[in-house]
This record gives structure tokens, sequence and C-alpha cells, in this order.
């Protein structure tokens, strides 16, 4: 039985279709798909100037542990972001924006200065630096907070 030439250049381009397709799949991985939901920070760092821990006299170290807070980020689906402090027995919310492109998350907060984030491969857990402006007296030049989506 012989198959035509048009059944052939059929077959052939249909074969090609589903390869391409099936090796496209596997290159469009997606990181951070969504940080959309709650996020509670794990840890909070403060990362010093050389200077500043060389003039500290043994008071201050090149990263120091942020006192622990309870905080949530909620993450909506319009983009809208809430972030609630509870320290003690005062709780407090602030309400903001957000935008994702690939991995990066940044957050708007009014009266606070726009902040990136990097979620992980897992998409687990989410990782705020913010670099500090430059300062003549500056002994902190970095803050990161680390969070775990619950």
């Amino acid at each position: 039985m012989k198959v035509s030439s048009a059944k052939l250049i059929c077959i052939n381009k249909v074969f090609i279709l589903a390869v391409a397709i099936t090796a496209f799949a596997g290159i469009s991985k997606s990181y951070g798909q969504s940080v959309i939901g709650k996020w509670k920070q794990l840890t909070g760092k403060t990362f010093m100037t050389p200077e500043a821990v060389k003039n500290s006299h043994g008071h201050l170290q090149d990263v120091m542990d942020m006192t622990k807070i309870d905080a949530i980020d909620e993450f909506k689906s319009d983009h809208t972001l809430i972030q609630t402090v509870t320290s003690g027995s005062v709780k407090s919310n602030t309400s903001g924006t957000w935008t994702m492109s690939g991995r990066t998350v940044t957050i708007s907060v009014q009266g606070h200065p726009a902040m990136t984030g990097v979620v992980s491969d897992t998409d687990n857990i989410l990782t705020y630096t913010v670099e500090m402006p430059k300062a003549e007296h500056m002994q902190v030049f970095k803050r990161e907070w680390t969070y775990s989506r619950i």
C-alpha cells in the first residue's frame, strides 16, 4: 500500500507541530506565577555598613536580625495589597498596590518608597530587599524581609 505524497506531507506537518508544541511547553515554565494570597513574615534583617560595624566597638554586626513582628501581606487579584502588622496588642492595616513581572513583585504603599521582592523558584518564599539611600552618617545600607506563603 503506497501513501500519497499529500498524505505524507500532512502527516509530517502534524508530527512537526506536535514536537514544537511539546518543546515549547517545556520552555514556557513561568516562575512566580502568582503572589495572590497571604504571606507571613518569617524574618527581617538589617545589613550594616563596614564603617558602622568598625566604629560601633562591638555593638553592631554586619548582619543583624530585626525585631520580630507579626506581619501579613495579602495580595489580592485586583492588584491591591493589604499589610497587617500586629505589635503587642496593636494591630494596623495599610493598603497599597502591587505589580509582578516574572518572579519580581513590586509593592507600593502610601507614605513608603516602592519595594521590590523576588518569589523563590518554589513559589513559597518571597524576599523583599530595600537598598537604603546613601547618606553621610549612614549605618544601614540594606534591609531584607523574608515571607512564606500561608
